[in-house]
């Protein structure tokens, strides 16, 4: 799966992150990063669209978990989509879509995080 890439696009006062590639320590310290980035700039609604991301490792896993974690403590709010079925198995035995909820699509997550839902 070549290197990770993370490319942030902004509606109104969402961050909308879309990742590509293997979610390893690598990755998932890319994702962090990035995060506490669109963090200190105010935004406080991030979707992380993982269509292009369908294998994540237990420390990718446990990165994702401290990402909800900070989100939270910061007044914010993480949505997931395009989850595969057996990471969103993983997802919910550990906890983590319970504070951060999975939607199908980055559509539908926006439509939730707006109030159109």
């Amino acid at each position: 799966m070549g290197s990770f890439q993370v490319d942030i696009k902004f509606a109104d006062d969402v961050a909308i992150f879309k990742t590509s590639g293997y979610i390893n320590d690598l990755g998932g310290e890319r994702i962090e990063k990035e995060c506490e980035d669109v963090l200190r700039e105010g935004y406080r609604k991030v979707i992380i669209n993982l269509k292009d991301s369908p294998i994540i490792n237990s420390i990718g896993i446990s990165i994702l978990i401290g990402i909800t974690d900070r989100i939270n403590k910061a007044d914010g709010n993480l949505f997931f989509t395009n989850v595969t079925n057996s990471n969103a198995k993983v997802f919910d035995f550990m906890g983590l879509s319970k504070y951060a909820p999975i939607f199908q699509t980055v559509e539908d997550a926006v439509r939730h995080v707006s109030g159109k839902a």
